[in-house]
Protein backbone atom coordinates (compact mmCIF):
# COMPACT_ATOMS: atom_id res chain seq x y z
CA UNK A 1 0.00 0.00 0.00
CA UNK A 2 2.93 2.66 0.90
CA UNK A 3 4.67 1.69 -2.48
CA UNK A 4 1.00 2.83 -4.45
CA UNK A 5 0.62 6.00 -2.24
CA UNK A 6 4.22 6.57 -3.17
CA UNK A 7 3.86 6.52 -6.90
CA UNK A 8 0.33 8.41 -7.12
CA UNK A 9 2.62 11.13 -5.21
CA UNK A 10 5.34 10.81 -7.74
CA UNK A 11 2.64 11.52 -10.62
CA UNK A 12 0.94 14.60 -8.85
CA UNK A 13 2.90 17.28 -11.10
CA UNK A 14 5.17 17.83 -13.77
CA UNK A 15 7.65 20.53 -14.31
CA UNK A 16 8.55 22.52 -17.40
CA UNK A 17 9.98 25.20 -18.99
CA UNK A 18 7.59 28.36 -21.12
CA UNK A 19 7.04 31.83 -21.88
CA UNK A 20 3.95 33.98 -21.02
CA UNK A 21 3.13 37.53 -21.89
CA UNK A 22 3.07 39.82 -18.32
CA UNK A 23 1.80 43.21 -18.13
CA UNK A 24 5.08 45.57 -16.97
CA UNK A 25 4.35 47.92 -14.59
CA UNK A 26 7.64 50.90 -14.21
CA UNK A 27 7.71 52.98 -11.46
CA UNK A 28 8.92 56.43 -11.46
CA UNK A 29 8.52 57.13 -7.96
CA UNK A 30 7.52 54.79 -4.72
CA UNK A 31 5.77 57.38 -2.63
CA UNK A 32 2.80 54.88 -1.73
CA UNK A 33 -0.07 57.64 -1.72
CA UNK A 34 1.00 58.43 -5.37
CA UNK A 35 0.56 54.65 -6.30
CA UNK A 36 -2.41 54.32 -4.64
CA UNK A 37 -4.10 57.46 -6.40
CA UNK A 38 -2.98 56.46 -9.19
CA UNK A 39 -3.67 52.70 -9.27
CA UNK A 40 -7.39 53.71 -8.41
CA UNK A 41 -8.00 56.18 -11.59
CA UNK A 42 -5.86 53.78 -13.87
CA UNK A 43 -7.97 51.11 -12.81
CA UNK A 44 -11.16 53.05 -13.22
CA UNK A 45 -10.47 53.54 -17.03
CA UNK A 46 -10.34 49.88 -17.95
CA UNK A 47 -11.31 47.72 -15.32
CA UNK A 48 -11.57 44.69 -17.12
CA UNK A 49 -8.63 44.53 -18.93
CA UNK A 50 -6.94 44.60 -15.96
CA UNK A 51 -8.41 42.09 -14.32
CA UNK A 52 -6.36 39.58 -12.80
CA UNK A 53 -3.26 40.81 -14.95
CA UNK A 54 -0.20 39.60 -13.77
CA UNK A 55 2.12 42.69 -13.04
CA UNK A 56 5.84 42.46 -12.80
CA UNK A 57 6.94 45.78 -11.05
CA UNK A 58 9.74 47.17 -13.24
CA UNK A 59 12.54 48.83 -10.38
CA UNK A 60 14.81 50.34 -13.20
CA UNK A 61 13.88 53.82 -12.85
CA UNK A 62 14.08 54.34 -9.11
CA UNK A 63 16.92 55.85 -7.24
CA UNK A 64 19.23 53.00 -5.85
CA UNK A 65 18.89 53.89 -2.31
CA UNK A 66 15.07 54.57 -2.72
CA UNK A 67 13.40 52.23 -0.03
CA UNK A 68 9.73 50.65 -1.36
CA UNK A 69 6.94 49.22 0.88
CA UNK A 70 6.01 46.57 -1.62
CA UNK A 71 3.52 45.10 1.14
CA UNK A 72 1.25 48.17 1.04
CA UNK A 73 1.84 48.31 -3.00
CA UNK A 74 0.84 44.72 -3.62
CA UNK A 75 -2.21 44.75 -0.96
CA UNK A 76 -3.18 48.07 -2.83
CA UNK A 77 -2.94 46.19 -6.39
CA UNK A 78 -4.49 43.13 -5.32
CA UNK A 79 -7.87 45.33 -3.71
CA UNK A 80 -8.01 46.36 -7.35
CA UNK A 81 -7.75 42.76 -8.99
CA UNK A 82 -4.55 42.74 -10.18
CA UNK A 83 -2.08 40.05 -8.77
CA UNK A 84 1.90 41.29 -8.40
CA UNK A 85 4.31 38.17 -9.27
CA UNK A 86 7.22 39.34 -9.29
CA UNK A 87 10.15 42.70 -9.78
CA UNK A 88 12.65 43.30 -12.65
CA UNK A 89 16.01 45.83 -12.32
CA UNK A 90 16.53 47.14 -9.03
CA UNK A 91 19.35 47.33 -6.62
CA UNK A 92 20.25 43.59 -4.78
CA UNK A 93 18.37 45.57 -1.52
CA UNK A 94 15.43 46.42 -3.44
CA UNK A 95 15.08 43.09 -4.91
CA UNK A 96 15.88 41.40 -1.39
CA UNK A 97 13.08 43.55 -0.21
CA UNK A 98 10.81 42.39 -2.91
CA UNK A 99 11.54 38.61 -1.82
CA UNK A 100 10.69 39.40 1.66
CA UNK A 101 7.34 40.38 0.32
CA UNK A 102 6.97 36.65 -1.86
CA UNK A 103 7.93 37.87 -5.34
CA UNK A 104 10.26 36.40 -7.49
CA UNK A 105 13.02 38.57 -9.45
CA UNK A 106 12.83 38.50 -12.87
CA UNK A 107 15.51 39.22 -14.74
CA UNK A 108 15.75 42.64 -16.32
CA UNK A 109 16.57 41.61 -20.32
CA UNK A 110 13.08 41.52 -21.93
CA UNK A 111 14.81 41.49 -26.01
CA UNK A 112 16.96 38.54 -25.75
CA UNK A 113 13.73 36.47 -23.54
CA UNK A 114 11.09 37.37 -26.57
CA UNK A 115 14.46 36.73 -29.26
CA UNK A 116 13.89 32.22 -27.67
CA UNK A 117 10.81 31.26 -29.50
CA UNK A 118 12.12 33.21 -32.99
CA UNK A 119 15.37 31.71 -33.41
CA UNK A 120 13.79 28.30 -32.15
CA UNK A 121 11.02 28.56 -35.41
CA UNK A 122 13.94 29.66 -37.74
CA UNK A 123 16.19 26.84 -36.78
CA UNK A 124 13.00 24.48 -37.63
CA UNK A 125 11.45 26.77 -40.59
CA UNK A 126 12.96 23.91 -43.17
CA UNK A 127 11.10 21.11 -41.56
CA UNK A 128 7.47 21.49 -41.67
CA UNK A 129 4.68 18.75 -39.65
CA UNK A 130 1.52 19.10 -39.26
CA UNK A 131 2.28 20.82 -35.89
CA UNK A 132 3.45 23.85 -37.10
CA UNK A 133 0.80 23.42 -40.11
CA UNK A 134 -1.97 23.59 -37.66
CA UNK A 135 -0.49 26.32 -35.50
CA UNK A 136 0.12 28.86 -38.41
CA UNK A 137 -3.34 27.94 -39.66
CA UNK A 138 -4.73 28.72 -36.25
CA UNK A 139 -3.36 32.31 -36.11
CA UNK A 140 -4.41 33.24 -39.92
CA UNK A 141 -7.98 33.42 -38.56
CA UNK A 142 -10.05 36.57 -39.13
CA UNK A 143 -13.07 37.86 -37.41
CA UNK A 144 -15.02 40.07 -39.51
CA UNK A 145 -17.73 41.95 -37.43
CA UNK A 146 -20.16 44.12 -39.71
CA UNK A 147 -22.77 45.08 -36.50
CA UNK A 148 -21.90 48.15 -34.51
CA UNK A 149 -20.53 47.09 -30.87
CA UNK A 150 -21.67 48.68 -28.50
CA UNK A 151 -20.91 49.51 -24.53
CA UNK A 152 -20.47 46.88 -22.41
CA UNK A 153 -19.52 44.28 -25.37
CA UNK A 154 -16.26 42.34 -25.79
CA UNK A 155 -15.18 40.72 -29.12
CA UNK A 156 -12.31 38.54 -29.38
CA UNK A 157 -10.58 37.17 -32.35
CA UNK A 158 -8.83 34.22 -31.12
CA UNK A 159 -6.03 33.00 -33.29
CA UNK A 160 -5.80 35.89 -35.31
CA UNK A 161 -7.04 39.30 -36.97
CA UNK A 162 -9.92 41.66 -36.13
CA UNK A 163 -11.94 43.28 -38.83
CA UNK A 164 -14.94 45.87 -37.71
CA UNK A 165 -16.63 47.42 -40.36
CA UNK A 166 -18.93 49.59 -38.47
CA UNK A 167 -18.63 52.06 -35.25
CA UNK A 168 -17.38 50.99 -31.74
CA UNK A 169 -19.03 52.75 -28.57
CA UNK A 170 -17.73 53.92 -25.71
CA UNK A 171 -16.90 51.11 -23.24
CA UNK A 172 -16.80 48.38 -25.70
CA UNK A 173 -13.35 46.64 -25.79
CA UNK A 174 -11.90 45.19 -29.12
CA UNK A 175 -9.43 42.29 -28.66
CA UNK A 176 -7.37 40.11 -31.04
CA UNK A 177 -4.54 38.11 -31.01
CA UNK A 178 -3.09 39.59 -34.28
CA UNK A 179 -3.91 43.19 -35.74
CA UNK A 180 -7.15 44.98 -35.16
CA UNK A 181 -8.94 47.13 -38.59
CA UNK A 182 -11.73 49.72 -37.37
CA UNK A 183 -13.50 50.68 -40.92
CA UNK A 184 -15.53 53.30 -38.66
CA UNK A 185 -15.16 55.35 -35.25
CA UNK A 186 -13.13 53.48 -32.88
CA UNK A 187 -13.72 54.53 -29.37
CA UNK A 188 -13.72 52.46 -26.09
CA UNK A 189 -10.55 49.85 -25.42
CA UNK A 190 -8.71 48.18 -28.11
CA UNK A 191 -6.11 45.62 -27.22
CA UNK A 192 -3.87 44.03 -30.13
CA UNK A 193 -1.67 41.12 -29.77
CA UNK A 194 -2.77 40.12 -26.42
CA UNK A 195 -0.78 37.07 -26.75
CA UNK A 196 2.69 38.81 -26.85
CA UNK A 197 2.46 39.35 -30.50
CA UNK A 198 4.44 42.13 -30.55
CA UNK A 199 4.32 43.14 -34.32
CA UNK A 200 0.22 43.53 -34.25
CA UNK A 201 -1.02 46.75 -35.22
CA UNK A 202 -4.43 48.61 -34.60
CA UNK A 203 -5.89 50.69 -37.59
CA UNK A 204 -9.26 52.92 -37.24
CA UNK A 205 -10.61 55.33 -39.75
CA UNK A 206 -11.83 57.89 -36.54
CA UNK A 207 -9.13 57.62 -33.64
CA UNK A 208 -11.15 58.27 -30.19
CA UNK A 209 -10.30 55.20 -27.87
CA UNK A 210 -10.30 55.25 -24.32
CA UNK A 211 -7.31 52.90 -24.33
CA UNK A 212 -5.42 51.18 -26.83
CA UNK A 213 -3.04 47.74 -26.07
CA UNK A 214 0.17 45.62 -27.90
CA UNK A 215 1.18 42.90 -26.73
CA UNK A 216 0.41 44.03 -22.97
CA UNK A 217 1.61 47.67 -23.65
CA UNK A 218 -0.98 50.00 -23.39
CA UNK A 219 -1.39 53.92 -23.12
CA UNK A 220 -4.61 55.50 -21.95
CA UNK A 221 -6.80 58.45 -23.99
CA UNK A 222 -5.12 61.00 -21.60
CA UNK A 223 -1.64 59.97 -23.13
CA UNK A 224 -2.85 60.75 -26.52
CA UNK A 225 -4.91 63.64 -26.21
CA UNK A 226 -3.63 65.23 -29.35
CA UNK A 227 -4.03 62.16 -32.11
CA UNK A 228 -7.57 61.97 -30.51
CA UNK A 229 -10.85 62.40 -33.26
CA UNK A 230 -7.86 61.99 -36.09
CA UNK A 231 -8.69 60.28 -39.25
CA UNK A 232 -6.66 57.39 -40.60
CA UNK A 233 -4.77 55.91 -37.75
CA UNK A 234 -2.18 53.25 -36.91
CA UNK A 235 -1.11 52.11 -33.84
CA UNK A 236 2.22 50.41 -33.61
CA UNK A 237 4.58 48.95 -31.37
CA UNK A 238 8.36 50.32 -30.80
CA UNK A 239 11.01 50.48 -28.46
CA UNK A 240 8.39 48.96 -25.50
CA UNK A 241 6.29 52.24 -26.42
CA UNK A 242 3.09 52.53 -28.21
CA UNK A 243 3.63 54.98 -31.34
CA UNK A 244 0.44 56.46 -32.64
CA UNK A 245 0.71 57.94 -36.44
CA UNK A 246 -1.14 58.95 -39.39
CA UNK A 247 -1.50 56.37 -42.59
Amino acid sequence: MEAVSQEKVSNAFKLKGSLFTLTIMQLFSADIDSFKQQLEQTVKQAPKFFQHAPIVLDLQHLPGDENIDFVQMCDSMRQHELIPVGVCGGTEAQQEAATEANLAVFPHNRSSQEDLPRQADDSNSNKPNKATESEESATNETLLVTKPIRSGQQVYAKGGDLIVVAPVSHGAELLADGNIHVYGVLRGRALAGIKGNTDARIFCKEFDAEMVSIAGLYQLSDDYSTHREQAHIQITLENDAIKISEL
